[in-house]
């Protein structure tokens, strides 16, 4: 809960950007990022441990693109000033499905692999739960104001 509030707490006191200083900080955590993505898609020998009751690899999915999503608005949110946390939810919501519909594909494209449209469903919800759960929390905290 208190993650929640601090998160919520980072979105609403946007300044005016000192641009080496948000590059470093906002903007390359989620290059960074999504670069291991694609680097971990394309190993062949990972390997996820089988799990009985739970499909591990989704839920790792599931976690790994919430993750993403939270690096990918807090980018989208310091971009500019001028850009509205709605604009920032959408263009992060946007680029994640993108992302992980070419994260899918290019593990489709490797013969040693295996892609799914679970675990592309997998990327989407978490993403879009963490962003649900940010504006929820985000408007909650303006009415209280």
């Amino acid at each position: 809960m208190k993650l929640c509030t601090n998160i919520i707490n980072m979105i609403q006191q946007r300044q005016k950007p000192n641009r080496r200083a948000n590059f470093f900080i906002y903007h390359l955590p989620v290059i960074l990022y999504a670069a291991a993505i694609i680097v971990l898609s394309s190993l062949s020998h990972l390997k996820t441990p089988e799990i009985r009751f739970l499909a591990f690899d989704k839920i790792a999915h599931f976690f790994e693109y919430a993750i993403f999503a939270f690096l990918a608005v807090r980018s989208f949110l310091h971009i500019s000033v001028k850009i509205s946390e709605e604009k920032a939810f959408l263009f992060t919501s946007l680029f994640i499905v993108i992302f992980a519909i070419f994260d899918e594909y290019f593990v489709q494209t490797l013969s040693h692999r295996n892609s799914s449209v679970y675990d592309l469903l997998s990327d989407v919800g978490g993403a879009f739960l963490l962003l649900t759960v940010l504006r929820i929390f985000n408007k909650k905290k303006g009415k209280k104001k």
